[in-house]
């Protein structure tokens, strides 16, 4: 014959799981079978989401400084819980979390020509080891170190340009999170 378990042996059952008690040791406890544990508290989870009750967990692990920068910027916006802040980013995430596609079409095109910078620098190395190998000077006019020199400048060029791109990006979600953040402020968060 199966034991009916009442609603408050449920929860009870529910809660110490999630408190990381092991099934088999509820099952003995309560004198259920293990499978009876696990109907328990997903029954119970099931009644907490029909409710709208929060029963899942987000984790990011974070540096000391980047947590510090949040709770000053909460702070600012005079939002008193983080909590709450987190939460209404996730609601609202929007296009904050969007793939930026002018960004990926920029980079898309600097591809191309950073694809030609490279080959242009293997067949200078390739002309400096054949040169090396045969013992001879190296076969560059002043024109050739000109060209090279220019090269380089291209490649810098090119690495701030993706740095003002991808800064250009943070600053974009910094306005949409502080936006976020100063509404919640207001909704006295």
């Amino acid at each position: 014959m199966t034991r009916r378990l009442d609603h408050t042996t449920r929860q009870s059952i529910a809660k110490k799981m999630r408190e990381g008690v092991r099934p088999d040791v509820l099952a003995r406890e309560y004198g259920v079978t293990v499978r009876t544990v696990y109907r328990c508290a997903q029954f119970m989870r099931e009644i907490q989401i029909e409710r709208g009750s929060r029963t899942e967990t987000v984790v990011c692990r974070v540096s000391p400084a980047d947590l510090a920068l949040f709770d000053e910027k909460l702070q600012e916006a005079g939002v008193r819980n983080r909590s709450e802040a987190l939460r209404n980013v996730i609601r609202n995430v929007g296009g904050m979390a969007a793939p930026d596609a002018e960004l990926a079409e920029a980079l898309l095109a600097m591809k191309g020509a950073l694809n030609k910078v490279g080959n242009n620098v293997s067949q200078i190395a390739r002309r400096m080891n054949d040169a090396k190998n045969r013992g001879q000077a190296l076969p560059f006019s002043e024109t050739d170190h000109t060209e090279i020199r220019h090269l380089a400048g291209m490649v810098l060029d090119f690495a701030d340009e993706v740095a003002l791109m991808a800064d250009g990006r943070r600053s974009t979600l910094e306005l949409k999170v502080s936006d976020e953040l100063k509404n919640l402020a207001k909704r006295g968060v």
